[in-house]
């Protein structure tokens, strides 16, 4: 909210600069905005020197999704602008790939979905779970039971899965085992 604020601050300002800068010659007014434009100057150079990729990361913690996804998409422009290797995108694009599970855009992990060559079990979930293809990701959620048993998140992820299959049964089974857990 602090960069939201101090951005529509600039623009507000540049654009006052500009309107009076229009209406009147050389005057006293010339200093004040001389030193706004000073102002101005500085504070885009602290935004300019703020790191995109933390940006991102806090963005995400604090649950503020849209956010994240813009300055993540920032970020690969950035990179590919720069001619990063492409070995280095798939973390970005896996980023985005969970951004847009929070966000409920399957068409947005469809087609982040393309770039990603080696997807994770992890990826294969959130892709299956987000198109409703429940009992596919059953079976992902049951490969990592298998790997790690006594992990409580892939308990909940195959609950998640059972619930919305309909297997109440085995949701409430699985579920009382869980709270004995």
């Amino acid at each position: 909210m602090l960069l939201d604020h101090l951005n529509n601050w600039v623009r507000l300002v540049r654009q006052e600069i500009s309107a009076k800068k229009t209406e009147s010659k050389r005057s006293r007014a010339d200093r004040s905005h001389l030193q706004f434009e000073q102002q101005i100057t500085h504070l885009d150079s602290i935004l300019a020197n703020i790191d995109q990729t933390l940006m991102a990361k806090a963005a995400f913690q604090c649950k503020a999704y849209a956010r994240a996804l813009m300055n993540y998409e920032q970020q690969i422009v950035l990179l590919q602008e720069r001619g990063v290797n492409q070995n280095d995108l798939p973390a970005y694009y896996e980023k985005l790939h969970e951004i847009y599970a929070h966000l409920d855009e399957p068409d947005g992990m469809e087609g982040v979905s393309t770039l990603i060559l080696a997807p994770t079990l992890e990826h294969q979930i959130r892709q299956h779970e987000s198109t409703g293809r429940w009992t596919s990701a059953q079976s992902c959620w049951e490969v990592c039971l298998q790997e790690s048993p006594d992990n409580v998140e892939f308990h909940v992820g195959l609950l998640r899965c059972l619930r919305n299959l309909g297997h109440y049964g085995l949701f409430l089974k699985k579920k009382f085992v869980l709270s004995h857990f």
